[in-house]
């Protein structure tokens, strides 16, 4: 698995998971950064998995896309571990 930081967190695992996320509600990502009034490229590098995100950006994520931040982070809740 690749890891993008000590911590762990696999930014390529939360890009996925937000563009499946993006995909099941069946909007494009322009509709999404115009929703949460942030820059094209910020999101596409995020989705992309080549930019972490803000803990504000992950709440905006978390709000329009209805899920926990647990689902956006590729988190096991059972385990605790990067799914």
């Amino acid at each position: 698995m690749i890891q993008n930081d000590k911590m762990g967190i696999n930014l390529f695992v939360i890009g996925n998971k937000l563009r499946e996320l993006r995909e099941k509600k069946r909007v494009t990502q322009m509709q999404v950064v115009e929703a949460l009034d942030v820059s094209y490229t910020h999101y596409a590098k995020i989705e992309e998995g080549v930019r972490g995100m803000s803990i504000q950006m992950l709440f905006k994520l978390m709000n329009y896309f209805d899920t926990d931040a647990n689902t956006i982070l590729g988190v096991s809740i059972k385990g605790g571990g990067v799914i």
